[in-house]
């Protein structure tokens, strides 16, 4: 390895060149002068405002030296309490900062195309090479690129690329114009080049990236058409540029590429291409007996495109390519190649923040989260708000998970220059990732548009991925009526009804509940939870068991038992530090792992419903105190469990709640082993047993790498599990004790946290959370071998050592791709073993009103409209309390039975319709609670309402036909046992 040298290294230089003379692809087809550089090692970094610091003499040798994926926020984040009510942890650095990275290109190179690739950067980025500044993104989320060739040194002189990045916001998300994305309201705030960054170098005869920002370049367009099983068409479209200064004679190729590495077709055309002239290839051909692209089986093809010259491969490129049809069915939900696949799946934020790493991970780790996704039986993913990272699509590609993938937004409509960021980064987006066969639809925005927005968006999906055949949808689109003009598929929230009959429908943030791994539940060990002062304030006070059973209510009755309702994303996978409703955590806790990716009983829970092959789970742990007493829930996917207990069957249960769970009632504690048996017709198919660990008795450590070791390149990371088991090596599951590190070797200690704790990362002690934790360690330029030592008071220390392996870096350049999983496709995962029984369940036409029209509520129990509020009607949904002595002016009103189980539950647009008529809402809000700041759009009548012996204060708001109205929940703070939830009516004026 070689770092940057006051003289260049020519030796080492021309042997690394030599070695890249000619490029391959994964596939070992020939790419032609085409060279991707690795530019992720060797930038200097200060947090801070250095002034001039694009200026190529300036002296960065104080600055420290990093790699990326790279944050500044990795210190000071995940260490504070949420502020609850969806503000997350706020306390975070924000400013400007600079990167500098120095690096040398060969004499060979000139006379090339040069361009660079950002992956993205947090928030705003404003790119320099050689002190000419290159332009300006304010995205945060998409890839982007510059042209470097004009102002390039080559050979003995060097270039300086700089990068000044700024991650500051307003105070309010809602007002943080034009970028009202970037808050921790929905992403933490972790600024930096925290994605990769590339390099690609080619002939001036090239095919273009699909950069449009700046490049205003879109790469190649793959599309399949009439897929069967005997043939699919495939039809290759590339943006070809020459920037030589002569015309050339163009050979253009496209090879489809089985997994296998075998030619299965070529299609070729020709052309003279003018200089400095751009045009796009278009060519089709046919795959016999394709093997097509599925979620339990996604087979991948790649097309790999070349021009040649003069009887010479000068340039080539690689596209994924997964041959499938589709349809999203409003009646009968979705369909893969003629096969009926419910989706199962996650929303996921895209900055997938990591505890004591912050939004800055190698690519393997983001491949880790899917692996973990994938193991729990998802095969869907919604990407919330902004768009997942490139590694992240290609990883969709491989697990096969089906994609809503959005540009950039927040929770809004949007005009001026706030729209023209926005649908200028849906272009981006589309264009960037419009090959990937795991994206079936696009996402406009995260709230409802205007028609002039819809309409943009839909030119933008016209015009760059006319053949894709992806539906395009807008969640909380029924906020407005122009949506149904526009919108293919309905992307719901909170899954109880549908607002469009006629549409699709697939969900996007259901079961948005919160609970904290630490915590098993009210007969284990509290862990600051159950007696934390802060818990009244929090939205959810359930623990890992009760938010484990919790999610087969949710997926059955939002989604599962619908035959009509194609899936949907679980809010959200890992724990994060934005948006959080408890004030109890560090994290929004709202995921199936935590924020180190450690599962919860939840994780296990799913994995028992969604895989198809058998799968039994018993929720919890078996080590209590003598005497105690409580049920044992089982989630199996399997008809008929039975439970034993030392070997003797203790219950039998074949009518499980909410199709998987199996409940057993007032079983009594004894040491020993606790198994649960699952059965399909009579026969066993899956078992579990969990057994009473003894006294903790030592430390057991675990390390964790990428498939290729640890990289000694500046980024990567390595994990270490510790966990305190017993004699006979079972995990201690009640342990929460305090662990000291000691470390020793070249690599940056990282640590991990704790959950409900503060200031609990970045030090050398952890404690362990329901017996383990999970810590990282990131490496050096240096090479070689880490030792840790993990210890606590009496038990015996215990050792590991990882080393991490050099990488080849020649004046800041490396040819080492970031590290990924391979694909290990398999034979086809099964079809489902059993499936419940489903309902013959239509949509709910109850649910239908001329006043409230496009009715929808995301609270945690269901809401019902009602007709002709007069005495003896029931207010509430699960209180037997009517309303009897009410204002005469609202006898006959239409209504909203609301769910009082949700006073305290809160949500911005718990409840929202659009007026169908020119009318007049009362809101009847209790006293008991703090007035929520949405009332304060309604005129206090004075008059109040008797609901079983608690007064209502009566609210009116005249509104006309067309208006959308929302609401958000009881009240914005603290809400006591005695309250009640408001009730909503509403007459034509």
């Amino acid at each position: 390895m070689s770092s940057l040298l006051p003289v260049p290294n020519k030796a080492l230089l021309a042997v690394a060149m030599a070695s890249i003379a000619f490029s391959l692809s994964a596939s070992g087809q020939d790419l032609g002068k085409r060279v991707k550089y690795n530019f992720n090692p060797e930038w200097k970094f200060i947090k801070a405002d250095a002034g001039e610091a694009q200026q190529v003499n300036f002296d960065d040798s104080r600055w420290s030296t990093v790699s990326v994926p790279h944050t500044f926020n990795d210190i000071d984040t995940f260490d504070d309490m949420s502020e609850g009510r969806h503000n997350g942890e706020s306390n975070q650095w924000r400013g400007t900062v600079w990167y500098r990275k120095h690096f040398r290109l060969p004499k060979s190179d000139e006379g090339k195309a040069v361009f660079i690739e950002f992956e993205s950067v947090r928030q705003v980025a404003d790119v320099y090479i050689n002190g000419v500044h290159l332009g300006q993104n304010r995205t945060g989320f998409l890839p982007f690129g510059y042209e470097l060739t004009e102002y390039l040194n080559y050979g003995d002189e060097s270039n300086v690329i700089a990068v000044k990045a700024n991650n500051d916001r307003g105070d309010h998300f809602r007002k943080n114009d034009p970028l009202v994305w970037h808050h921790e309201h929905w992403h933490p705030n972790h600024g930096g080049i925290y994605r990769n960054v590339f390099l690609h170098v080619m002939d001036p005869l090239h095919i273009t990236l699909p950069l449009y920002d700046n490049l205003e370049t879109v790469g190649t367009y793959v599309f399949t058409e009439n897929v069967s099983e005997t043939s699919a068409d495939v039809t290759v479209e590339a943006e070809v540029m020459n920037n030589h200064g002569k015309k050339q004679s163009v050979t253009f190729i496209a090879e489809i590429i089985d997994a296998d590495g075998n030619v299965v077709e070529t299609v070729t055309d020709q052309k003279k291409l003018a200089a400095k002239a751009k045009h796009t290839f278009s060519v089709s051909g046919s795959v016999a007996n394709p093997k097509r692209w599925y979620p339990r089986h996604p087979y991948l093809y790649k097309v790999v495109t070349q021009l040649k010259v003069d009887n010479q491969i000068v340039d080539g490129y690689e596209t994924p390519l997964g041959i499938r049809s589709f349809e999203f069915n409003n009646e009968t939900g979705f369909w893969i190649n003629g096969e009926s696949d419910k989706l199962t799946g996650w929303g996921q934020k895209p900055t997938n923040s990591w505890a004591g790493l912050g939004a800055a991970l190698p690519d393997w780790l983001r491949d880790f989260t899917f692996r973990l996704m994938d193991e729990a039986g998802g095969n869907f993913i919604r990407w919330g708000h902004c768009a997942g990272s490139p590694a992240e699509a290609h990883m969709a590609d491989k697990y096969g998970f089906v994609t809503l993938m959005p540009g950039i937004s927040g929770e809004s409509q949007d005009d001026g220059e706030t729209w023209d960021i926005r649908i200028a980064g849906f272009r981006d987006t589309v264009i960037y990732y419009r090959n990937h066969p795991s994206i079936f639809i696009w996402e406009g925005g995260n709230w409802a548009e205007s028609a002039s927005n819809y309409q943009d968006i839909l030119d933008v999906i016209a015009k760059y991925d006319p053949n894709g055949k992806r539906l395009m949808g807008n969640r909380r689109a029924d906020v407005k009526l122009e949506s149904e003009d526009y919108v293919t598929i309905e992307i719901g929230t909170e899954g109880w009804e549908r607002e469009y009959p006629h549409l699709p429908l697939i969900e996007s943030e259901y079961c948005r509940d919160e609970a904290p791994r630490r915590v098993w539940d009210p007969y284990s060990p509290d862990n600051d939870f159950f007696n934390n002062p802060n818990l009244k304030r929090n939205v959810y006070k359930f623990a890992s068991e009760q938010f484990a059973v919790r999610q087969a209510d949710h997926w059955w009755n939002k989604m599962g038992k619908k035959t009509f309702h194609s899936g949907g994303a679980n809010w959200i996978f890992s724990d994060g530090p934005h948006g959080g409703r408890n004030p109890t955590e560090n994290t929004r806790a709202s995921g199936e792992v935590d924020a180190v990716r450690l599962p919860k009983e939840a994780f296990y829970a799913l994995k028992s419903m969604w895989r198809p092959e058998p799968q039994v789970h018993i929720v919890g742990h078996w080590n209590y105190d003598q005497d105690t007493v409580k049920d044992i829930y089982v989630i199996s996917n399997c008809p008929s469990v039975k439970l034993y207990l030392n070997g003797e069957v203790i219950g039998s249960n074949d009518t499980p709640e909410n199709a998987y769970v199996f409940q057993f009632t007032d079983i009594a504690w004894k040491p020993g082993t606790l198994k649960a048996e699952a059965f399909i017709d009579g026969n066993l198919r899956a078992s579990q047993s969990k057994e009473t660990a003894g006294a903790p008795a030592a430390l057991r450590l675990t390390s964790i790498t990428g498939p290729n070791g640890w990289r000694a390149d500046g980024s990567d990371v390595a994990l270490i599990d510790f966990e305190v088991i017993d004699s006979e090596g079972r995990r201690c599951p009640l342990d929460q004790s305090k662990v000291d590190f000691a470390v020793k070797g070249p690599g940056i200690w990282r640590g991990g946290y704790n959950s409900g704790k503060v200031n609990s990362t970045n030090n050398l002690f952890l404690e362990t959370e329901a017996g383990i934790n999970r810590v990282s360690i990131r490496s050096l330029l240096k090479p070689g071998t880490v030792t840790v030592t993990a210890s606590r008071e009496g038990l015996p220390d215990a050792t590991i050592e990882i080393t991490s392996h050099p990488v080849e870096i020649v004046d800041g350049l490396t040819t080492e791709m970031p590290q990924v999983y391979p694909q290990n496709l398999g034979d086809p995962e099964p079809l489902p073993a059993y499936t419940p029984p489903m309902p013959d369940l239509a949509p709910n036409t109850e649910m239908t009103s001329e006043l409230f029209a496009q009715f929808s509520y995301t609270g945690d129990h269901e809401a019902i409209l009602r007709t002709n509020a007069y005495w003896g009607k029931k207010a509430w949904t699960d209180l037997e309390y009517n309303y009897t002595r009410i204002p005469f002016y609202l006898h006959g009103a239409e209504y909203i039975r609301t769910p009082n189980a949700d006073r305290g539950y809160w949500a911005r647009d718990l409840l929202q319709f659009i007026a169908g008529k020119d009318m007049i809402i009362w809101v009847g809000h209790d006293d008991l609670v703090e007035r929520p700041e949405f009332l304060s759009d309604y005129q206090d009548t004075g008059d109040d309402i008797d609901l079983g012996g608690t007064t209502l204060s009566l609210f009116k708001r005249e509104v006309k036909a067309g208006e959308s109205i929302i609401m958000a929940g009881n009240s914005d703070s603290d809400i006591s046992d005695e309250a009640r939830m408001y009730v909503v009516l509403a007459k034509e004026r």
